[in-house]
């Protein structure tokens, strides 16, 4: 499975999107970059690139502990629906994870009626699996993936140009470049339109947080 099925597509994108403006941000300092230009990789761009594998890691994990806690309030819907008891319990729990979805836009009375046909579903079948430790290694590691690939692509001008300020610049683009490929990819609407502009907008928020730097003495 890609970790888009485990955290959705959204957040699976937002990953790229936190490493490249972490990197962006620690990279935005290098526009005053003194002479000695080792001393700037040693000190900003391999701190940038660590931020973003720290942020990947630990980003992994709380995404495990909230899809534990997820599976075990599921399971626990279906051992609330199977009790000729304890029906009530089960119908509050559905009602406090499905009030905030799309079915908010249903009436109260018709939502009620739609609980109760899921109390009525789940009471018939078998509780769901735990997450196997193949699913965490898996979650863990694609948001390594993307938060530290994105920080890499970032800071690797730094390592090939010797110049800082073209280093900067093409660290920027290639930022820009990579929000606007989250935005384009994780657009809903499939009109080819709709997606240019989704990308647009979000590589508007890298554009900006590099003008907001630049400003601020970055």
């Amino acid at each position: 499975m890609a970790l888009s099925d485990y955290i959705g597509r959204y957040w699976a994108g937002a990953e790229v999107m936190y490493g490249v403006i972490i990197a962006m941000t620690f990279t935005s300092v290098l526009r005053n970059a003194p002479a000695d230009f080792e001393l700037v990789i040693d000190t900003v761009v391999y701190a940038a690139l660590f931020c973003c594998i720290a942020w990947g890691i630990a980003d992994g994990l709380f995404y495990v502990w909230e899809r534990r806690y997820i599976i075990g309030q599921e399971n626990e819907i279906i051992r609330l629906s199977k009790s000729g008891t304890e029906k009530e319990s089960a119908l509050s729990l559905i009602e406090e994870e499905l009030d905030d979805t799309i079915l908010r836009t249903i009436p109260p009375d018709h939502r009620l009626e739609i609980y109760q046909k899921f109390v009525q579903y789940l009471s018939g079948v078998d509780a769901g699996e735990k997450m196997s430790s193949h699913d965490a290694f898996t979650i863990i590691l694609g948001t390594f993936m993307l938060s530290a690939g994105a920080g890499l692509i970032v800071v690797l001008p730094f390592f090939v140009i010797q110049d800082v300020g073209q280093a900067l610049d093409l660290s920027n683009l290639l930022g820009i470049v990579l929000l606007f490929g989250v935005g384009y990819f994780r657009a809903l609407d499939k009109n080819f339109f709709s997606k240019i502009m989704y990308g647009f907008m979000s590589s508007l928020i890298g554009i900006i947080i590099a003008g907001i730097t630049i400003v601020l003495g970055g």
